[in-house]
């Protein structure tokens, strides 16, 4: 069996992606940060590396990253406070599983989900 245990993503500016995904999905643990490379770890474990250089293209709307909530209301406090911070909203759906999917700062679209 395997398990998923990083994502890597290349961004505009580091420090504004940690930030976003710090405040909004928990990922403030600092486990490596070079000048080439910053890695963050969430609270469940997951990874999520950051390298900085030209953002390439957006890709389709299908190719997206999840974060699982524990709970269809989490999704919807979550989608509340994306909304007071203007984060650009891709898609919402609520229930079977309510789910939302925001664009981050470099456009690449990240999803937060819950199962009713």
């Amino acid at each position: 069996m395997f398990k998923l245990n990083h994502i890597a993503l290349t961004v505009a500016d580091r420090e504004r992606s940690a930030a976003f995904y710090g405040k909004y999905f928990g990922m403030t643990v600092r486990v490596h940060d070079d000048p080439h490379l910053l890695i963050l770890a969430g609270p469940d474990g997951g990874l999520l590396a950051l390298s900085e250089g030209p953002v390439p293209p957006a890709p389709p709307r299908t190719t997206h990253f999840g974060f699982e909530a524990g709970t269809v209301l989490a999704v919807r406090k979550l989608r509340a406070v994306f909304r007071t911070d203007g984060v650009p909203e891709a898609e919402w759906q609520e229930a079977g599983p309510a789910r939302i999917q925001v664009f981050d700062p470099d456009g690449y679209r990240v999803e937060a989900y819950a199962w009713d």
